[in-house]
């Protein structure tokens, strides 16, 4: 399954002086993919922070252009999330027009039990996108609170009134009194104090400082309370969360530690907990969100069935040589056989009409060396756009309904589903 890549970083302090020529169109400026602002005139210090977006985080998912005058147009791409500036500006990018619920389409991508939602505040695109992680995290940590915290056993060195465990021979010779009624011992605790618990708790924790919505910071902070029961609140780095390690006695917090990794990432609300807000970015790339999603319905449409999904396919290359290229398209499905039957690929692409050149390109190596039909995935809610051919066999293109007119999410998912079950007919 295709990874949902977070980009996170922070910037300077927030400050009155920062925000001295500032003066934007609105506060706070939300922006759809692919959208642009009206040009407004922004302080140094924030000029400044757009300018060097790419030094700090490695890629630039809002563009600032400076005209002659001094003033700037920001535009946005497929990334989606918040941007907040050094003068306090917030700025928001929501897939307005082809996802009329983002926190459903994160929902079906985190694959989320929508039992979980039920008492979850409505979300829609004019929300803030802390509110809809948020929104996730609460939910999948009420379904981990549900099957149970994990524990771990953690090797503890303390003093009990009675020998437990293995006795510490050093630190035992060193107690002050010759006739001690105590012993320095040695064993493993099997606690929920582990470092998995440690940093859902600490992305929690934040979650509290960012979210607008009061209801659900006031759910979000009960949930805080309780876990503070069983793990202790400690300092967790992004080299911690990725030396985590799931099995199958705790899968049930995949979903949970991944929402945990977006808030945590690049240590960047390192500054929250002192009072002092930083300027940061936190977005995920929509293009991620949808292999993702676009996986997810095909394996649901596939279940009970004689198909599959193949768990993150290679397949071969067309070139020999120095040349040749890794191939690993989204979406592989195979019969009870192993035999390929449809490749399929995703591509979030709102803002054309019509497949790009590469895309046709990509598709047909993948159709030339299986030698089985093919599907490009894009959004928007028509069913099938166009029919070619490659050598015997057909190349589709295919709209998924992510802006299906659904008034809850289970018949949201339903238009998921029934898509990739369009796609698999006569396959």
């Amino acid at each position: 399954m295709s990874n949902i890549t977070p980009l996170g970083g922070t910037g300077p302090p927030i400050t009155d002086d920062a925000a001295v020529g500032t003066d934007p169109p609105t506060t706070p400026i939300s922006l759809g993919e692919h959208d642009q602002t009206e040009p407004f005139p922004v302080s140094d210090a924030d000029a400044e922070f757009l300018d060097t977006m790419e030094e700090r985080f490695g890629i630039t998912p809002i563009t600032a252009t400076f005209q002659r005058d001094g003033q700037v147009v920001l535009s946005s791409d497929a990334h989606v999330g918040v941007l907040t500036l050094p003068s306090g500006l917030r700025i928001e990018v929501t897939p307005k027009t082809t996802v009329t619920r983002l926190l459903w389409a994160l929902q079906y991508a985190f694959d989320t039990p929508a039992e979980t939602l039920d008492e979850e505040t409505e979300f829609t695109s004019a929300s803030s996108f802390f509110d809809a992680i948020g929104t996730l995290f609460h939910a999948e940590l009420r379904s981990v609170f549900a099957e149970g915290l994990h524990r771990d056993y953690i090797p503890t060195n303390t003093i009990e009134t009675q020998v437990k465990g293995r006795i510490n021979v050093q630190q035992q010779l060193q107690r002050p009194s010759p006739v001690t009624t105590d012993f320095a011992v040695n064993y493993d605790e099997h606690t929920t104090d582990n470092q998995l618990n440690q940093a859902v708790l600490a992305a929690l924790q934040e979650l509290l400082y960012l979210v607008s919505d009061d209801e659900l910071a006031a759910r979000l902070r009960i949930q805080s309370q309780r876990l503070q029961q069983y793990a202790t609140t400690t300092s967790i780095t992004p080299a911690d969360i990725r030396n985590i390690q799931l099995s199958r006695l705790n899968e049930h917090y995949a979903a949970l530690l991944e929402l945990a990794t977006l808030v945590l990432e690049r240590e960047f609300f390192e500054d929250v907990r002192a009072g002092t807000q930083r300027s940061l970015a936190l977005f995920v790339n929509m293009n991620h969100v949808f292999e993702r999603i676009v996986e997810r319905a095909f394996r649901d449409a596939t279940r009970n069935t004689t198909h599959r999904v193949e768990d993150q396919a290679t397949i071969p290359n067309l070139i020999d040589g120095p040349h040749a290229v890794s191939m690993r398209p989204d979406v592989l499905i195979r019969n009870t056989d192993d035999d390929p039957l449809l490749v399929a690929d995703a591509k979030w692409k709102t803002h054309s009409e019509s497949p790009s050149a590469a895309d046709i390109y990509q598709l047909t190596s993948y159709i030339l060396t299986l030698d089985i039909p093919g599907v490009l995935i894009y959004p928007g809610r028509e069913e099938i756009t166009a029919t070619s051919t490659v050598g015997d066999h057909q190349l589709r293109s295919f709209k998924f309904p992510t802006d299906a007119p659904a008034t809850t999410y289970e018949e949201y998912v339903h238009e998921l589903q029934s898509a990739a079950q369009h796609c698999l007919i006569n396959v």
